[in-house]
């Protein structure tokens, strides 16, 4: 009977590290890999998961962003509404 060969699990800061190095100087996907002792093709999909983590973390920021805007103008609003009934009430 033949034994599964267990799936190593690296730590976030093994992969986020890896992906690093990826992106110094002279480095690329295969010469991590090796160095690591890791598949090239599990490095290749750290740094697209990291990739997809970037864009999603910019896009929430520009969420975020959004949303106070829309709130400082909802106030904004408010303000004139109560001034403008002021004057009207005010100047008759």
């Amino acid at each position: 009977m033949r034994q599964k060969k267990r799936a190593i699990e690296y730590t976030l800061e093994f992969q986020e590290n890896a992906v690093r190095r990826t992106k110094l100087p002279g480095q690329t996907v295969a010469s991590v890999a090796e160095d690591l002792k890791i598949p090239a093709w599990k490095l290749s999909n750290w740094i697209r998961d990291s990739k997809k983590k970037l864009e999603r973390s910019s896009d929430l920021n520009d969420l975020v962003k959004a949303q106070r805007e829309i709130q400082r103008l909802k106030e904004e609003n408010e303000i004139l509404k109560k001034a403008a009934a002021y004057f009207a009430k005010h100047l008759q």
